[in-house]
């Protein structure tokens, strides 16, 4: 699921206003499902004001609450709710990457970028929040549900405010570190992409908006790398890891294929016989 463009498209559940390419959300989570699988096409700077949700991707499982922010990059996910099902009230803003750069150039004097850490390949992390920072963004909140419209530059103020103090704070280097990746402008290898996302239940073009390319300039950028074309080569690495799967874990065929990125046990049933010559079943047992 696209959340940038289901949460865009409903504005009557996710309060909304947007400024310059910039999506400004604010809302109570209306999740019910336990697990959801989604994607970010934009950079995404959520807030937690009450309660929390579980996120992960690959082997790394992150908890959004209230004590810190948390940067989820251009990526599938799954997003979980807690034990207790408790709800979720939050701040999200996307960020293009055009005015992620523009920003970042006008505070880059008054940033120290000396020193920085290599860029963490994670496909999300959290960040440190002060006082500070919970006043910039707890200012933004009275200015949804407005009937009139504010002027931009009220709003681009606040919201560079709430940036630069995440920027500035020593302990997010982090942070700065990725900005710098999108500053050199270096496109995301397709590798790193599909190794990333393969196992999302994701159609061609979800993975071309994750990787920042059209649909045709990603079709020949795959072909260019793995030259095969990426429906093959997605359905075989997902049948790698679910034949791995089932040699080393004792998990249930369900499990198995939604982990593995397929979204029909039949379907994948039939795709595993043909290509190993043994049913999924009988490979759990060998």
């Amino acid at each position: 699921m696209d959340l940038y463009e289901v949460q865009k498209a409903n504005p009557e559940i996710f309060q909304q206003f947007s400024m310059k390419d910039t999506l400004f959300l604010y809302y109570s989570c209306p999740q019910r499902d336990r697990i959801m699988q989604l994607y970010a096409k934009h950079s995404q700077f959520t807030f937690t004001l009450s309660g929390e949700r579980l996120f992960s991707h690959g082997n790394q499982t992150l908890v959004s609450d209230s004590r810190k922010g948390m940067l989820i990059k251009r990526t599938a996910f799954l997003q979980e709710l807690p034990p207790d099902y408790e709800g979720w009230d939050v701040l999200v803003f996307y960020l293009k990457d055009d005015y992620l750069r523009s920003i970042f150039d006008e505070f880059r004097p008054h940033l120290k970028l000396n020193d920085l850490p290599e860029a963490d390949p994670s496909m999300m992390c959290t960040f440190a929040i002060n006082a500070q920072t919970r006043n910039c963004y707890n200012s933004i909140i009275p200015y949804f549900g407005r009937d009139k419209k504010m002027p931009d530059s009220i709003l681009e103020g606040k919201f560079k405010e709430l940036l630069f103090n995440i920027f500035s704070h020593p302990k997010n280097k982090q942070i700065l570190s990725y900005i710098m990746q999108i500053i050199d402008g270096y496109p995301t290898p397709i590798w790193e992409v599909m190794e990333a996302n393969y196992m999302y239940d994701l159609k061609l073009i979800d993975f071309a908006n994750i990787s920042n390319r059209s649909l045709s300039t990603f079709k020949r950028d795959f072909k260019q790398y793995y030259k095969m074309s990426p429906g093959k080569w997605i359905t075989e690495r997902r049948l790698k890891k679910a034949k791995s799967l089932l040699e080393t874990t004792s998990k249930s065929i369900s499990e198995i294929v939604f982990e593995s990125g397929f979204n029909n046990a039949s379907h994948f049933s039939r795709v595993f016989k043909e290509k190993f010559q043994i049913s999924p079943s009988l490979a759990q047992k060998v």
